[in-house]
């Protein structure tokens, strides 16, 4: 299956999220959507230190590392607003 980023932001826009990026010592942060994780990680060095996104389930979780994080941020940067 085809990562979507527009979907998946779409469809965690409510759902808790954390960012971790893997640098020794650093705990993971808590946001209450996708798109604010996105934000953040980009905001924090996401585009040249290694980063994982999880979306927080119910049933299970979806982690999103480095590579769909910057896919992730790459699509909020050109969606129109």
């Amino acid at each position: 299956m085809t990562f979507d980023p527009l979907k998946a932001l779409a469809n965690y826009s409510q759902a808790e999220c954390s960012v971790q990026f893997w640098v020794e010592g650093d705990a993971p942060s808590l946001f209450p959507s996708l798109e604010e994780a996105v934000i953040f990680a980009r905001d924090n060095g996401a585009g040249w230190k290694d980063v994982e996104i999880t979306v927080h389930l119910e049933r299970e979780d979806i982690s999103y590392a480095t590579g769909k994080t910057r896919m992730l941020i790459e699509t909020l940067r050109r969606r129109p607003t």
